[in-house]
């Protein structure tokens, strides 16, 4: 598993390398074989360190966890300690994902491209910028899957290809904490 490194306003040495190296090849590998990458980083807020840890253990499958302390090493092992719970939590889960990766691949391929008209292309000035357009998987799965993967990114919102209907769909965390789902209506 490739380890990527960043420290703003921080030295990131030796030892410290060691010491996540050791901890998340033992926090992931507990629950997947061959994981794929893992950026961690940190920073400096004040007095506090913080450290974000970005875990990729099969394709299609993102896990973050955060952390503060007053060292790297305390704020790196409280990012970990939030991995290993979501690990843990969904473990049965991600197990069943592994036979499922296949679909996801193949929703990709089933999306038409849209084509725009000349008079979608104009450019209203008075319109909201776009900051950055990015591609992104979207996972074929349950309503509750998604609200796994969800929680598993650390993320506010992910839309999915229904399992049940194969359309697309989204969850969402509510402001007071619930789970929202939206999902078009079909077409008559």
């Amino acid at each position: 598993m490739k380890i990527t490194f960043t420290g703003k306003q921080v030295d990131i040495s030796d030892r410290l390398r060691t010491h996540i190296e050791g901890n998340v090849l033992n926090a992931v590998t507990k629950y997947f074989s061959d994981p794929i990458g893992c950026n961690v980083a940190f920073s400096k807020e004040g007095e506090d360190f913080s450290a974000e840890v970005t875990v990729h253990p099969a394709k299609n499958i993102v896990l973050k966890g955060t952390g503060k302390g007053s060292d790297p090493y305390t704020a790196f092992d409280d990012a970990n300690a939030h991995i290993v719970v979501r690990l843990s939590k969904h473990k049965n889960r991600l197990k069943d994902h592994k036979s499922k990766i296949g679909l996801a691949e193949l929703a990709s391929e089933a999306v038409l491209p849209i084509i725009e008209t000349e008079e979608e292309m104009d450019v209203n000035v008075d319109a909201p910028l776009t900051i950055a357009e990015t591609g992104a998987n979207v996972p074929v799965c349950s309503v509750s899957e998604a609200v796994m993967y969800m929680d598993l990114a650390n993320e506010c919102a992910l839309m999915f290809r229904n399992a049940t209907n194969n359309r697309i769909s989204m969850v969402y965390r509510r402001k007071d904490g619930n789970i929202g789902w939206v999902e078009p209506k079909a077409d008559k």
